[in-house]
């Protein structure tokens, strides 16, 4: 058990460089990937979704059993290798989504045509053919991006405003730090995987800046609450009490949240998967960013006040 005691007398804030680089450098890999993919531009270095970019969308089911290899197989023997297939869960046979660019009248039906002779489209209760289509122009397309944009943004200003009126301004600087750092963190990993970016994962990603906020108020009020009572303490030395002593809530709140998280990534459709994984990687860069982001950056501002750059100062030289 000496490792469990040595994480609840760890000098974190002692260490907050190497937190800052261990951060960079993932993020600086999720940067690099999103500009490789996009050929210099970074936003094009995603996956998008069909509400993010122009296309069709097909949503069919099958009467023979089907894989997504075979029905990829079918979709790319028509002309459209780089189309997107993804199996929907389903009671009644094989279900699909399609994803492809924007297809003609004459192409959905020559596609439709395919399938059909390879796997039987299954028929609805009014008689018809289980074969839905959604189109997306570029219009809408872009306003689904510019309403998600402004989303996030609404949200970290919100955020900033919060934290200054709760605690200082100070201390919504480290969290908007978190903050910013979760949200590199989510988007450089879904650049590296390739997954794809839906308005499902817009919303795991405001879900996920409520969550890492949420975190980083429990250990900063605990700052707010030890500092009458370590007055002559270095900042750093305050701020790892307050950690040690919020550790344990920190832990159990992320592993009760990312238990039923891991069950829908496991368990749920392919649209709950997609907005699961951006939760389970945003609930553990948040539980990470409370503690080594938000509060090594409060530290850094804090430690150049006059106040406690002098406490600094005495303890280094009693050390």
């Amino acid at each position: 058990m000496n490792w469990f005691r040595r994480i609840y007398s760890f000098d974190y804030m002692g260490h907050k460089y190497l937190w800052f680089t261990i951060s960079g450098t993932i993020i600086a890999i999720g940067l690099i990937s999103m500009f490789v993919r996009g050929g210099g531009d970074p936003l094009r270095g995603f996956n998008y979704g069909l509400e993010f970019r122009s296309g069709t969308r097909i949503q069919t089911t099958f009467v023979k059993p089907a894989t997504t290899a075979q029905v990829r197989a079918v979709v790319a023997g028509q002309g459209y290798a780089d189309a997107v297939v993804q199996q929907l869960q389903s009671k009644h046979g094989s279900s699909f989504q399609i994803s492809t660019t924007t297809l003609s009248a004459d192409q959905q039906l020559a596609l439709q045509r395919a399938l059909n002779s390879r796997f039987q489209i299954a028929p609805t209760a009014n008689g018809g053919s289980d074969w839905n289509v959604n189109t997306v122009g570029a219009t809408f397309s872009r306003e689904v991006i510019t309403s998600s944009y402004k989303a996030i943004v609404i949200a970290l200003i919100l955020i900033l405003v919060y934290v200054s009126l709760r605690f200082s301004w100070k201390f919504a600087i480290g969290a908007i730090a978190a903050e910013f750092h979760d949200l590199f963190i989510v988007i450089g990993i879904y650049s590296l995987t390739g997954r794809q970016v839906t308005t499902d994962t817009i919303a795991a990603v405001l879900t996920i800046l409520g969550y890492s906020l949420y975190d980083t108020v429990i250990v900063f009020d605990r700052i707010r609450e030890n500092a009458p009572k370590m007055t002559r303490a270095p900042y750093g030395d305050m701020v790892n009490r307050s950690i040690w002593e919020t550790l344990t809530r920190s832990i159990n709140t992320t592993l009760m949240t990312l238990i039923p998280v891991v069950c829908l990534l496991l368990f749920g459709g392919s649209t709950l998967k997609d907005f699961a994984f951006a939760l389970l990687v945003g609930v553990a860069s948040g539980a990470y960013s409370s503690i080594f982001i938000a509060s090594p950056v409060l530290t850094l501002l804090k430690e150049r006040e006059p106040r406690y750059r002098k406490l600094l100062v005495k303890a280094g030289e009693g050390a």
